[in-house]
């Protein structure tokens, strides 16, 4: 027999490649080099694909292994991708690290269970990394899960994606499957899951990786979440690590990763973590990295028409009457205040001496903390009304944009975007979402900032 190849192409270095060519039309090559195996993926867009031209990505490392040899891979259709090979003895001068060995491994086939959706609910909060989800699946003849068998367990990945007519997919987040009630009456499937923070960073311990050693703060972050099993994250690099800033805690071994990586940020000014849709973990300033500053945006809705339903709640939990930074001076051991009144917007009658106090670093002069006890008053003064909207879906929304509403006589600026709750399905599409009147878009939020105050770490151990 004799192929003729209608495009050949040369896709890089290595040895023992291997191809497989999956449901949704995407490719992924493997290869060994340099002893490691090495995995690209290329996803056409949708129409005639330029076989001719394939553009993988850069590729990342498929195993941990070293030192791989007569490696070896089959497709088996709806099951996954089988490979096998064998791994020489991994030494560090005399000790062994790792012995030699054949290994094994199973990689899962993505199932595209599109057609079984029924209606999805999700839930996003721009004050908790957490993301939840509840899919409800039809299950005939329980193809999807059965009394004795079942195809989604807990632990299966779901990735969630929306598309209208012929447009792109929009990533609408990556889920890990919490729980599965399965119906045999109804045929249906009710699944139950968090995202990628929930599930790997919320559900394990520290264990054993409790102490950080104090380090540049960018790399104890890196280090914690690599602990943890998270490979996909951007975290903020210093400028210079020789004069960056330096940080470390220690943990009780059963604290969560979650709650440690939650401690940890607290130290920080500014620092956030943030997931996005696509299961990617982004830690940084909120004022200067920029990855975290693309993700908001600002949106407009038009009173009447984009919106069905409005609720405004006015709270003055978080509503002050003056605003006080302080600063220790190490030379003269003094302490160094700047206070200010705020004028609220909304003329609430609140306790004169309703003061909230803010610690900034030490040997901060009395112009800068006068600046910036003028600037929170400034803010704080249209706090205290969060407003709640529901209207048609807008899958793009996220916790932290900003929105506006513009009505009849006049264009409102509302505040920060706090929490969203997308619903789709069969019932139909629809977004809501809660809108905090003191946030400003790239801004530290005022909530953030009082809980520095008031929640210091709970369970870790600064290092100095």
């Amino acid at each position: 027999m004799e192929f003729a190849f209608e495009h050949t192409t040369n896709l890089g270095p290595g040895i023992n490649p291997a191809a497989i060519h999956l449901p949704d039309n995407s490719i992924y090559l493997f290869a060994v080099e340099d002893g490691r195996l090495l995995a690209k993926k290329w996803a056409p867009d949708p129409g005639d694909v330029p076989w001719g031209t394939p553009d993988f990505d850069a590729g990342q490392i498929a195993t941990r292994d070293k030192s791989l040899s007569l490696y070896r891979m089959k497709n088996v259709p709806r099951v996954g991708m089988f490979g096998a090979w064998h791994q020489e003895a991994v030494m560090d001068s005399d000790k062994l690290i790792t012995p030699e060995r054949q290994r094994f491994a199973i990689w899962d086939a993505l199932n595209d269970i599109s057609n079984y959706l029924d209606g999805a609910d999700i839930r996003l909060d721009l004050d908790n990394i957490v993301a939840s989800a509840s899919l409800t699946f039809k299950n005939p003849h329980q193809y999807l899960s059965g009394e004795d068998n079942t195809r989604m367990v807990p632990g299966n990945k779901i990735e969630l994606f929306f598309s209208a007519g012929d447009s792109a997919d929009y990533p609408m987040g990556v889920f890990c499957v919490d729980r599965v009630d399965m119906s045999v009456a109804q045929e249906t499937v009710t699944v139950d899951c968090r995202n990628i923070s929930g599930k790997v960073m919320k559900d394990q311990k520290v264990d054993g990786s409790y102490a950080y050693p104090k380090d540049v703060y960018a790399y104890v972050v890196e280090a914690l979440l690599t602990n943890a099993g998270i490979t996909d994250y951007q975290v903020q690099e210093p400028a210079d690590p020789g004069t960056a800033w330096q940080a470390g805690m220690t943990f009780d071994p059963s604290t969560d990763y979650l709650t440690a990586l939650t401690d940890l940020l607290t130290i920080s000014l500014n620092w956030v973590a943030r997931e996005t849709m696509g299961g990617q973990i982004v830690v940084g300033s909120t004022a200067t990295y920029q990855p975290l500053i693309d993700m908001a945006s600002k949106y407009t809705f038009a009173r009447g028409a984009d919106l069905i339903s409005r609720q405004v709640t006015r709270d003055d939990a978080d509503v002050y009457s003056k605003v006080c930074y302080q600063s220790k001076d190490t030379t003269t051991e003094a302490t160094l205040r700047a206070y200010t009144n705020v004028t609220h917007f909304y003329e609430w009658a609140l306790a004169p001496h309703k003061t909230l106090y803010i610690t900034a670093p030490d040997d901060t002069d009395l112009t800068e903390l006068q600046d910036l006890a003028d600037d929170l008053a400034a803010r704080m003064a249209y706090a205290g009304t969060v407003e709640q909207f529901a209207g048609p879906f807008r899958p793009h929304l996220l916790p932290g944009d900003e929105a506006e509403i513009v009505g009849e006589t006049e264009t409102r600026l509302l505040g920060t975007i706090t929490t969203v709750e997308h619903r789709m399905g069969a019932q139909g599409f629809y977004t809501s979402f809660t809108v905090d009147s003191a946030g400003v878009l790239h801004r530290p939020q005022l909530r953030d900032l009082i809980d520095k105050v008031d929640k210091r770490p709970q369970t870790g151990k600064r290092l100095y």
